[in-house]
């Protein structure tokens, strides 16, 4: 099935606490991909209550786990933006082998990794899924994520509500 840019992608992909959303990047469908943005707009982390604040590393390193776990790339970027949407929101972009060799094929001069020209090039190449199994593997990093976030104690999640 081929999505848009503004195309949203479906909700059982998608995982929200009181204070973030994690989802999958719409324009840019790469396996293991995703957006965290906090559930009201700010433009800048220091606008977020304290609470929230206290949550977005749990809440990242949750997220990046489970693309550690289902995708296993080399390394996960992590970028802070506010371009698009005007309101703050993260990237974490896992840098795999199979797009380093799609990167290197086309760019066979630059020596060594760049992490911004990668994830610029990912981003202005790939608007469609590009692996056979990106729905799969974005439904695997889901069911990672709520095994994660599944309370012992549901004061003790950073996802109880």
């Amino acid at each position: 099935m081929m999505r848009t840019p503004t195309e949203t992608i479906p909700m059982r992909n998608v995982l929200e606490n009181v204070h973030y959303r994690i989802e999958p990047c719409a324009s840019c469908p790469l396996p293991g991909y995703l957006i965290v943005s906090p559930r009201i707009c700010v433009s800048s982390l220091a606008e977020l209550s304290s609470d929230a604040q206290d949550t977005l590393g749990r809440t990242l390193a949750a997220a990046t786990r489970a693309i550690e776990t289902v995708v296993q790339p080399r390394r996960v970027y992590c970028a802070l933006f506010a371009e698009e949407t005007q309101s703050v929101h993260f990237h974490l972009f896992p840098r795999t082998e199979w797009l380093l060799a799609s990167y290197s094929r086309v760019h066979p001069h630059d020596a060594g990794v760049s992490g911004p020209r990668l994830f610029d090039w990912a981003r202005s190449t790939f608007h469609e899924p590009v692996a056979g199994d990106y729905e799969e593997t974005t439904g695997a990093i889901f069911r990672v994520l709520h095994q994660i976030f599944q309370p012992v104690e549901k004061a003790n999640s950073p996802f109880a509500e």
